[in-house]
């Protein structure tokens, strides 16, 4: 009965017009919790500017990147530092307070001292002397000991560079000016020239002469990050260099493609331009996981420069999917990570790593099968051929309407209430879990373990980033547009 009589004279405040008091209050609520979660992140979480993935409330019980408790010293690159700096970037287009741009300046600061000398970075970066011992920063010099060794895996040195290429469109910083210059140097450089690897990039660079490291890889994204990155790059900075590297590797995609009926990619390609072994468990094969990546890359970059063979890339890939789904039904599908070669058979590992067509004993810490996005995937790809290139361009164009973005703030009004209601007072986003660790068993099989008697506090950088994202988007909406532009 409350509820409905709460709803009511919601109706009637707002038939009366109240209802934009009503939303301005909620906004300048949003303000004063982004205000709050960003001052913690800020001053209590960060460490030289940077970030990790998780950490107890204490900071001492858990310090988590990838896989293990690190010191105060230590911050990590990887779904870490920049991820975190882009939220910062994204309050401050929303708001247009200084508090989110002096975080976002400081993350990036400190990547532009973590990078190495070779140009990139690598996962986490060291601020204790005494533990810098595998990797030397670009300012010790060439004569330095230690790995040298950037890494284009998991989207690890592009997603630094764009980070810092939106802090240089907005500050004019000496440190991180050279940093751009640096890293996208290590782009031009680390890209293969000539023969069947021409345009393409290898998973790490300096590359290594023996292992999957040196090879073209599609793998996680690995290549289309690449061609992002690039991609902004050349709109941002305007120099042809950044155009040829970009359409060079996408000449490389349309290459490497293999042929009908098994129109997709490999992970990998040998110098052969033949799929190859990766790690353990990551064959020689096509994929049903990264080729969906690739289709995405290649309608992305047909909507960019309007070559009609990206799409017809698409097109045949799209086909093969059409007849390798293994599940699901039309419209929400799955697909195995590998198919065999030829057979076009999906292909499994044992828990123990062998090799097999059965489904019954996956390893747990490695996705064999999923819908991969390849549903939405081929929705895009239709409504693309069926409209046009130039209608594409025009909706990636225009600013949306006013109804628009009241609609929008009304979609996101629900969620942003709760988010609001599960703030601490110390604009933290806490959930209390139980204490879990991974191992390997006697025959090298890896699980999880869960102690659900130890129970703890935690923060997550993706819970702070997919938040603030959610708040900020919800403030630009009620405002009709950011504070603060790149242009």
């Amino acid at each position: 009965m409350r509820s409905n009589a709460r709803t009511r004279l919601c109706v009637m405040l707002i038939l009366f017009g109240f209802g934009a008091s009503l939303r301005s209050d909620l906004a300048d609520d949003v303000r004063a919790s982004m205000r709050q979660a960003g001052r913690h992140w800020a001053t209590k979480v960060a460490s030289h500017g940077g970030y990790v993935w998780e950490y107890s409330t204490d900071f001492v019980t858990r310090r988590r990147g990838e896989s293990k408790d690190l010191p105060l010293s230590t911050v990590w690159v990887q779904a870490g530092t920049p991820m975190v700096g882009q939220a910062f970037l994204r309050a401050y287009r929303a708001t247009g307070e200084t508090l989110y741009l002096d975080a976002a300046v400081a993350a990036a600061e400190c990547l532009a001292y973590g990078q190495l000398e070779s140009g990139g970075w690598t996962y986490s970066i060291e601020f204790d002397p005494k533990l810098v011992k595998h990797h030397y920063h670009h300012f010790v010099g060439k004569k330095a000991k230690g790995r040298n060794t950037t890494t284009f895996d998991d989207n690890n040195t592009q997603s630094a560079t764009r980070f810092l290429m939106d802090v240089d469109a907005l500050v004019d910083n000496p440190k991180i000016d050279d940093a751009v210059a640096r890293a996208l140097a290590c782009f031009l450089a680390a890209q293969y020239k000539g023969g069947n690897w021409d345009g393409a990039w290898p998973q790490r660079y300096v590359p290594p002469k023996k292992g999957y490291g040196r090879y073209p890889t599609f793998n996680d994204g690995t290549m289309g990050d690449c061609v992002k990155t690039m991609v902004k790059a050349y709109r941002q900075y305007d120099k042809p260099e950044y155009l040829d590297s970009v359409k060079r590797c996408l000449d490389f995609y349309l290459r490497s493609q293999i042929a009908a009926p098994q129109a997709s990619w490999a992970q990998q390609y040998d110098s052969d331009l033949k799929p190859a072994w990766a790690r353990r468990f990551e064959p020689p094969s096509v994929t049903g996981g990264e080729s969906c990546g690739n289709c995405h890359v290649l309608m992305d970059m047909y909507v960019e420069f309007g070559d009609q063979t990206y799409l017809d890339a698409v097109g045949r890939c799209v086909e093969w999917y059409r007849n390798s789904r293994i599940g699901g039904r039309e419209g929400n599908g799955r697909w195995a990570r590998f198919y065999e070669l030829k057979t076009n058979k999906p292909l499994y590992f044992t828990r123990t790593y062998k090799l097999t067509f059965k489904d019954d004993d996956l390893p747990v810490h490695y996705s064999f099968q999923s819908n991969y996005g390849v549903d939405r995937m081929i929705r895009h790809y239709e409504a693309l051929r069926k409209k046009g290139r130039d209608k594409a361009l025009a909706q990636r164009a225009r600013t949306p309407t006013a109804k628009e973005w009241r609609n929008k703030a009304s979609v996101l009004a629900g969620e942003v209430k709760k988010l609001l209601a599960d703030q601490d007072e110390e604009g933290r986003w806490v959930r209390r879990v139980p204490k879990r660790n991974q191992f390997r068993d006697s025959k090298g099989r890896i699980g999880y373990r869960v102690d659900k008697n130890t129970m703890l506090q935690m923060i997550y950088s993706r819970t702070f980033v997919r938040n603030m994202r959610t708040l900020s988007d919800y403030l630009t909406a009620t405002q009709k547009g950011p504070k603060i532009t790149d242009e």
